[in-house]
């Protein structure tokens, strides 16, 4: 092009140059080179994370489903769990547990109400972060002294609800503590998923025609209307997608898969994901995804319910109609009914293990 030896290589140079002048008053004028070189690195950490993420959240989702399987499957973790709530009910009449955290070592009760800085004796400890979560080490359960102050009508009715957002915690709550209506209600699919999975556990560890599914929980499962089945004789839990416009008879406990009438216990599915327990501290996000298939796996092996006679345990004066606390905001009591607005305060994680 330039004639031959020094003089093409030359123009070559200031062909190579001239570009390079080019590039960088086109990368000046998109805001310099450390900001190219940042976008460059976030766009490749983008396209890793869509290759990763999948395989991350898939083998994250073996994981729990595995832990909550085990779990489920082992006796002594439902054994545990009972007594540990069963004991922290006796260590004080103010405050009133309504639900366990089982980690690999130990147990964590959660209650509602009492004096958050009143001591515990040993070997109980309140949480560093939340004076309402009061843990015990699984070894000392063994042989635990109990002094009862204050006598449980009936043994814990616990249901697995999830696990915990590091993956090393089992939430389970007490259906037979609070009012006698649990709502779940949020996002579609993961909502019908766990009230489909409590129900489940309730009809393998109760006895049968304890259970009663109304219509519109489950798809192959047409059953009677709500109405009709809160009527049916020997039925103690009733789960139910309609809202009920009748009174609950008194002792009847409904699952409602959406906001029933009245006082409730609610568990919101959220849209990202996970699942809150309204009324408990805000740290407590439950993962419920690997609960169905736990629960499909270890269905035939869950631990009956020890029960001593029908679970007759609401006031008679508890029916449906009783809409006097629906003005009640979120407390710390662990129970509310829906309110506009969330009036809890913020608290750090727990110091799970």
């Amino acid at each position: 092009m330039f004639g031959g030896g020094l003089t093409s290589w030359l123009g070559y140079a200031g062909i190579l140059l001239l570009f390079v002048v080019l590039i960088h008053l086109l990368v000046r004028r998109t805001g310099g080179w450390k900001l190219l070189f940042r976008r460059i690195r976030r766009e490749l950490t983008s396209a890793a994370r869509a290759f990763y993420d999948p395989v991350a959240a898939r083998l994250r989702y073996r994981k729990r489903v595995a832990f909550l399987a085990g779990l489920l499957r082992s006796p002594g973790a439902w054994s545990d769990a009972e007594h540990a709530i069963g004991h922290a009910a006796a260590l004080t009449g103010k405050a009133e547990p309504y639900g366990v955290v089982v980690a690999k070592d130990r147990v964590g009760v959660l209650v509602a109400g009492g004096t958050p800085d009143s001591p515990l004796p040993t070997p109980w400890r309140r949480d560093d972060h939340d004076p309402r979560l009061w843990w015990i080490e699984r070894s000392d359960l063994d042989g635990y002294p109990v002094t009862t102050r204050t006598e449980r009508r009936q043994a814990p009715l616990l249901v697995c609800v999830g696990i915990d957002t590091t993956g090393r915690t089992a939430v389970l709550l007490d259906l037979l503590a609070g009012p006698t209506t649990v709502s779940v209600y949020g996002e579609p699919r993961a909502a019908r998923a766990m009230v489909q999975s409590i129900a489940a556990q309730l009809d393998v560890r109760l006895p049968a025609g304890a259970v009663e599914v109304a219509d519109g929980i489950h798809k192959g499962h047409p059953g009677m209307t709500l109405p009709e089945a809160v009527k049916r004789l020997g039925a103690w839990f009733v789960i139910g997608a309609e809202q009920l416009t009748v009174p609950l008879p008194a002792g009847l406990r409904l699952i409602s898969l959406g906001v029933a009438r009245g006082s409730s216990r609610l568990l919101e599915a959220l849209p990202d994901g996970t699942l809150r327990l309204y009324g408990a501290a805000d740290w407590l996000r439950v993962d419920p995804l690997p609960l169905a298939k736990a629960v499909a796996r270890s269905v035939r092996r869950l631990p009956a319910h020890d029960f001593d006679g029908p679970l007759r345990g609401a006031p008679a004066a508890a029916t449906s109609d009783d809409l006097d606390d629906l003005d009640l905001g979120i407390t710390a009591t662990g129970v509310s009914a829906r309110s506009a607005a969330d009036a809890g305060t913020d608290r750090k994680a727990p110091s799970w293990t």
